[in-house]
């Protein structure tokens, strides 16, 4: 059981715990900072809302004071369903292009809200897609801003891709457990692996990613990263102790793998999270919001969690519900040249989990708290903690 005074430190955080916390627990520069913000900003945010009349004038005054180009013009802008961790809104907006030529363009606003199911940093987001750009599908970034001076919140703004994120008929919440029909399950889960394949083989010592820290191949420093990061959340966010997550945190500090090769991980690379075309051909690969770099294993992992994946009628279980990890694992060894490592795997396997149960946690506070737009969804996710740590304690039982 968590004490009083505890549970009042995370409601209302002082300097003096701020600072404990982030003396303990190791992450990467750009981390610290968003989460550091969101313990700070705790107490003094209301109800989270967004007023539609200000929100268009805001980022009209915005664009003009960034392109310098007070004849631009924005319209239709609307609210996009989705984004569980995120507010996202369209827009038409004409503008002079580098070119010179004026064009008229629908783009995607993606904005913080008050907090966040997952705080992340919009430069390391806008970064990683533009490093994607040309590798991989990925929308077209125009413009980022990681202060709250504009908008009010951070917010990156890219081109609007036409695509279909799920089937009508085997859709679910946020992508989990989605199914497809035969045929377009066919066309493509060799498309799935590929990309995820080409996102680890990009040599990411030679793109801007500024925002980004790099770990020292050869060492654990990746993990330590990842696992404090998760580990802080958890201090910060959950309302009651679980003895599963504190014990899953001790081993997986005291079996942490080391990274010899460190790649891009996208983080959340899942159904739900890439889009595709009429003819079946992912054109967009979406959510670059938990990217980093580390150990493929890891977004390996992540794709054989059950709860991320679809039964078949036989017992089987396929990843994002498009095939089956000895595939999976199969195709991704032929178009990397990696060697999984299947031991090795079983510590990411934990490390989903535990992110999973943290992500949980703070998913009912900020619901509980009002600081999101989609408080039931995020009630819903919520419940999506018990199973990942009730998974967690089974994993921990056969290590």
């Amino acid at each position: 059981m968590i004490n009083t005074e505890t549970l009042r430190l995370r409601d209302q955080p002082t300097a003096e715990w701020i600072a404990a916390i982030r003396a303990r627990y190791p992450v990467e520069t750009a981390i610290d900072n968003v989460l550091t913000r969101k313990l700070r900003n705790r107490t003094q945010t209301a109800a989270h809302q967004t007023n539609f009349e200000d929100l268009e004038s805001h980022l009209v005054n915005y664009l003009k004071n960034t392109t310098g180009q007070n004849d631009l013009q924005l319209t239709d802008l609307k609210r996009l369903t989705g984004g569980a961790s995120k507010e996202q809104f369209t827009f038409m907006l004409t503008w002079n292009q580098e070119s010179g030529e004026r064009a008229t363009r629908k783009l995607m606003l993606r904005m913080d809200p008050s907090e966040s199911v997952v705080e992340t940093h919009r430069l390391r987001e806008a970064q990683m897609l533009r490093a994607m750009w040309g590798e991989v599908p990925v929308p077209e970034v125009f413009w980022v801003e990681h202060s709250d001076e504009f908008l009010g919140h951070p917010f990156l703004i890219a081109a609007f891709v036409v695509g279909t994120v799920q089937p009508e008929d085997g859709g679910k919440v946020t992508g989990l457990g989605m199914s497809f029909e035969p045929e377009l399950r066919a066309t493509l889960r060799d498309q799935f692996v590929r990309h995820l394949a080409t996102i680890h083989t990009v040599d990411w010592r030679n793109k801007d990613l500024s925002a980004f820290d790099a770990p020292e191949a050869g060492t654990t420093q990746a993990n330590e990263w990842s696992v404090g990061a998760w580990e802080r959340i958890w201090q910060e966010d959950t309302m009651e102790a679980h003895p599963i997550m504190e014990q899953a945190a001790i081993w997986l500090k005291d079996n942490m793998p080391v990274v010899e090769n460190p790649v891009i991980q996208h983080g959340d690379y899942r159904s739900g999270n890439f889009m595709y075309d009429d003819n079946g051909q992912i054109n967009a690969i979406l959510d670059w919001e938990l990217c980093h770099i580390g150990d493929f294993h890891e977004d390996l992992a992540y794709n054989r969690c059950k709860m991320l994946g679809t039964p078949d009628d036989k017992g089987g279980f396929r990843c994002s519900g498009l095939l089956y990890f000895d595939e999976f694992v199969e195709k991704y060894e032929a178009y990397t040249g990696f060697t999984v490592d299947m031991e090795r795997l079983k510590w990411y396997d934990i490390f989903t989990y535990y992110k999973m149960t943290s992500i949980s946690c703070t998913s009912l506070r900020i619901a509980h708290a009002k600081k999101t737009h989609l408080d039931a969804m995020m009630n819903l996710i919520g419940g999506v903690g018990f199973l990942s740590a009730s998974e967690l304690a089974r994993l921990l039982e056969t290590v």
